[in-house]
C-alpha cells in the first residue's frame, strides 16, 4: 500500500514539473514556454532568478515553444546569470515585436560614478561578448535592460577602460561619417528657421547672425531637428529650435557686448519679450534662455501669433527632413544589420543568415524592424500633412522611398569604412581625455542619469568645438602634443563648471594663456599693408521683399523694397506694397600709420531715401573695431574686437543706425566720430585690423584695414 502511494506521489510530482516547465514558472525560470502568437508572455522571475524575458503579443508568426536554459560560455567574465534564448525547432529568430530583457544586479556590481558606463549587457555573438549599451535610467535603479529583435545569448558585464573607449569612438566615428553627406539644402532651411527667429527678436545686424546660426549648428542643430522633423513631431521640433537658437543667442550675447546692444536695441524697438529683455539686460540669462526659448515657440506656430513666415520656415524644414530619409545609425539594431550586410559578422550573429551584400535576404529577415522603420516613415509623413490616413500610392511610394534609401545609406557606410576606422582612431584619444578628466562619471560636470552616452559624447564634442573656435582652431595653444587633449577636457569641465557664466571662463582661459592677450608694449608703428571687403551677397529676393547691397572701401548701400500686400491701420496709408528704403552708410578712412597706443578715430554717417509712406523697420547699422593682434579672420568675431565709440561720449552705442520718423513718412539718420586706441605690437611682422561693418537685412559689407607692426 506505501508503495502504490508512493508511486502515486512520484508521478504526480512529476506532472507538477512537466506543468511548471511547459508555463514557464519556478524560481530559475529556466523551462520551456508555449506562447500564443497572439498574446504576450513573461518569462523568468526577476525577483527570484534575477533576471525576466518579456514577450509582446505579435512577436512571432505562428504559436511557438520559447526555451530558456542557462549559458555556458565564460560565466567569468559576467556580472548576471548568462541565459541563452531559443525558440524550439528554429535555429535562428528574428521577431516581429522587440522583446525586452532585464536583469537584476548584485549590490556587489551595482555601478559607481567611473564603472556606471563600463557596466554594459553582453550579446554571445558566436566568439565574444559583445556590448550593448543599456537603458540608463533603468542602470541607475540597479537594472540592465534593452530591448531586442533577435535570440541569443546574454548576460551583463563590465567593460574595461580600453573596451569602453573603442566602443564610444566607433559610434561617434559612423555618426560623423553619417552625417558629412547630408544634403547642403536642409542647411539652408535650417538658416532661413534662425533668420526667422532673429527677425521676431530684432537682431538685424547680418554679421551677428552669422556668428549664432554657427553656435547652433556647433549645438548638433540639424541632427536634433531632423530626427523629430523625420519623426513628424512638429509639435517637439518647434520648442528645440527655440531653445537651440535660444541657448545660441545668449551664448554669444555673453561672449560679445556688442551683440547685447544690438539686442537689446531690437527688442526695445519692438517691444516685445519685456521679462526676457529685464532678464539680459540685469545679466540673467539663466532667465532669459527661457523667455527667447518661449518666444521661439511662439513664432514658429507653438502658440497663438506664431509668425506666417516662422511657420512656413518650419514647415519647409520638416518636409525636408522626411524627404532626408531614415536616421540611420541610431540604435544598437541598424549596427547589426548593417554587419550582417558587409559579412563583419558570423553567420547567424544576431539572428541573420545571409551572404554578403545580399540585400533582398537581409531585408526579409528584418522581419519586424524593417517594419517598424516603415511604419515610423509612414508616420511622419501623415502627421506632416495632416492626414488621416494615406492613398495605396503614397504608402507605395514611402514603401520603395524606405528600401531604396536604407539600402542607399548601407552601401554608403560599406563605401566609407576605411573613413570611420580612421575617424575611430582619432576619436578614441580625444574620448581617452575626456574619461581621464571625469567627463564621463555620471553625476559629474552635468551628466545626469537620464542622459544617453550619445547625448553626453555629441554634448562634449560640441562644447569641444566651440573652445576651439575661440582659439581660432590652433589646438597647439593648449600645449604640447603630449599634453594638449588634456588640457582641452580640463577646459571643456571648466566650461561645465562655470554654466552660463561665459565670462569666468574666458577670464580662466585668460589665465591659463590659452586666449590670446596683446604683446608687451615694444616701440614701434604700425603700417598699413592693404584694405579689402567681405564677400556678400548683391541681391535677394523672396515672397515678401527684393533687396540689393552694393559698396565697400567706406561707402555702403542697403535697399529693401516691399512686395507683399500687408493691410496697415495708420493714418497716412492703408497698404505697405511697394514700399523701400535705401539706407547709406560712410566711414572716413583711418590713417596710413599708428604708434602703439595712439588714438584712432572715424567718422560715421548713415542716412535714408524712402518712399513717402513707410510701415516696416527696414533699416540698417554702422559700425567700427580693432580686432585683436594677429587674429586671422578680421571678419569673423569671437567676442575680443574692441568696438569704437563716440568721442564725445554723447552717443553711447557702439554703432549707429537708421530708424522709421514718428509720422512713418520717412527715415532719419545719425552722424558721429568714433575712437578708440591702436594696442601695440611685440614683433615684426605682428598684424592687427581696423574694421568697419555695414548691415542691413541679413547682410553685412564690411572693411577690413590690415596694419603690420615694425619696432624700430
Amino acid at each position: 500500500m506505501k508503495r502504490k502511494i508512493l508511486s502515486i506521489l512520484l508521478v504526480a510530482v512529476m506532472l507538477l514539473s512537466a506543468i511548471a516547465g511547459l508555463a514557464g514558472c519556478g524560481e530559475s525560470g529556466f523551462a520551456s514556454t508555449q506562447i500564443a502568437s497572439d498574446k504576450g508572455a513573461e518569462i523568468g522571475n526577476l525577483k527570484k532568478g534575477g533576471w525576466i524575458v518579456s514577450v509582446p503579443a505579435g512577436a512571432f508568426d505562428g504559436d511557438v515553444s520559447v526555451i530558456v536554459a542557462k549559458a555556458s560560455e565564460r560565466e567569468d567574465v559576467l556580472l548576471t546569470t548568462p541565459i541563452d534564448i531559443s525558440v524550439e525547432g528554429m535555429e535562428q529568430v528574428r521577431l516581429n515585436q522587440p522583446v525586452k530583457i532585464t536583469m537584476k544586479l548584485d549590490k556587489k556590481n551595482i555601478p559607481d560614478a567611473e564603472s556606471f558606463d563600463r557596466t554594459v549587457m553582453a550579446y554571445w555573438n558566436g566568439s565574444e561578448w559583445e556590448p550593448i549599451i543599456p537603458d540608463p535610467v533603468r542602470l541607475s535603479e540597479g537594472y540592465l535592460e534593452f530591448e531586442t529583435w533577435h535570440f541569443s545569448s546574454y548576460s551583463g558585464k563590465l567593460m574595461n577602460r580600453e573596451e569602453q573607449i573603442k566602443l564610444y569612438a566607433h559610434k561617434m566615428a559612423v555618426d560623423s561619417v553619417s552625417n558629412e553627406v547630408k544634403d547642403p539644402t536642409y542647411i539652408e532651411k535650417i538658416k532661413a528657421v534662425c533668420n526667422d527667429y532673429f527677425d521676431g527678436v530684432g537682431l538685424y545686424a547680418g554679421e551677428t547672425r552669422e556668428i549664432i546660426i554657427d553656435r547652433a549648428l556647433e549645438m548638433n542643430i540639424i541632427p536634433t531637428t531632423q530626427e523629430l522633423a523625420a519623426k513628424g513631431d512638429i509639435e517637439a521640433l518647434t520648442y528645440e529650435c527655440g531653445k537651440i537658437l535660444a541657448e545660441a543667442t545668449i551664448d554669444i550675447v555673453q561672449e560679445n557686448p556688442l551683440v547685447k546692444e544690438s539686442l537689446m536695441e531690437g527688442l526695445g524697438k519692438l517691444g516685445t519679450l519685456t521679462e526676457g529683455a529685464e532678464a539680459l539686460y540685469n545679466g540673467d540669462y539663466k532667465t532669459a534662455v527661457v523667455e527667447f526659448t518661449d518666444l521661439g515657440v511662439t513664432l514658429f506656430g507653438g502658440a497663438a501669433g506664431g509668425a506666417v513666415t516662422a511657420i512656413k520656415s518650419i514647415g519647409d524644414l520638416s518636409k525636408a527632413a522626411v524627404e532626408q530619409g531614415i536616421m540611420a545609425w541610431k540604435d544598437y539594431e541598424m549596427e547589426c544589420a548593417y554587419k550582417s550586410y558587409a559579412g563583419l559578422a558570423k553567420e547567424g550573429a544576431y539572428g541573420y543568415t545571409l551572404n554578403s551584400g545580399d540585400w533582398e535576404t537581409l531585408k526579409i529577415q528584418m522581419r519586424g524592424y524593417y517594419n517598424r522603420l516603415l511604419s515610423e516613415k509612414k508616420e511622419a509623413w501623415r502627421r506632416l500633412h495632416g492626414k488621416d490616413s494615406l492613398t495605396n500610392a503614397e504608402i507605395k511610394m514611402l514603401e520603395d522611398y524606405v528600401e531604396a534609401d536604407l539600402k542607399e545609406q548601407f552601401d554608403k557606410r560599406l563605401a566609407n569604412e576605411k573613413l570611420v576606422e580612421a575617424k575611430a582612431t582619432e576619436y578614441e584619444k580625444i574620448i581617452g581625455s575626456f574619461k581621464d578628466a571625469n567627463l564621463l562619471n555620471r553625476l559629474e560636470n552635468g551628466y545626469k542619469y537620464d542622459m544617453t552616452i550619445e547625448q553626453r559624447l555629441k554634448s562634449l564634442f560640441t562644447i569641444r568645438q566651440v573652445i576651439l573656435k575661440m582659439v581660432g582652431g590652433d589646438i597647439s595653444v593648449f600645449g604640447s602634443e603630449k599634453n594638449r587633449e588634456d588640457n582641452l577636457s580640463m577646459a571643456i569641465a571648466m566650461w561645465l563648471g562655470y554654466g552660463k557664466d561665459r565670462t569666468k571662463f574666458y577670464d580662466w582661459m585668460r589665465e591659463q594663456g590659452y586666449l590670446k592677450k596683446a604683446g608687451a608694449v615694444t616701440e614701434g608703428y604700425w603700417l598699413l599693408v592693404r584694405s579689402f571687403d567681405n564677400k556678400y551677397e548683391t541681391s535677394a529676393a523672396d515672397d515678401s521683399y527684393s533687396e540689393s547691397w552694393s559698396g565697400g572701401s567706406g561707402s555702403y548701400t542697403y535697399r529693401c523694397k516691399t512686395t507683399f500686400d500687408y493691410s496697415y491701420s495708420g493714418s497716412t496709408h492703408d497698404n505697405c506694397k511697394g514700399e523701400f528704403v535705401e539706407n547709406i552708410g560712410t566711414a572716413s578712412s583711418p590713417n596710413g600709420r599708428y604708434s602703439g597706443g595712439e588714438p584712432v578715430t572715424l567718422d560715421l554717417s548713415i542716412k535714408a531715401n524712402t518712399s513717402r509712406n513707410i510701415c516696416f523697420h527696414l533699416g540698417a547699422s554702422l559700425g567700427a573695431a580693432i580686432t585683436p593682434i594677429n587674429h586671422d579672420d578680421p571678419f569673423v568675431s569671437y567676442g575680443t574686437d574692441t568696438s569704437l565709440y563716440d568721442i564725445t561720449e554723447k552717443h553711447t552705442k557702439s554703432y549707429i543706425w537708421t530708424e522709421k520718423n514718428d509720422t512713418n513718412t520717412g527715415y532719419t539718420g545719425m552722424r558721429v566720430t568714433v575712437g578708440g586706441t591702436m594696442p601695440a605690437g611685440s614683433a615684426d611682422g605682428d598684424k592687427v585690423y581696423i574694421v568697419v561693418g555695414f548691415t542691413g537685412g541679413n547682410q553685412i559689407i564690411a572693411t577690413a584695414y590690415e596694419y603690420e607692426w615694425h619696432t624700430k
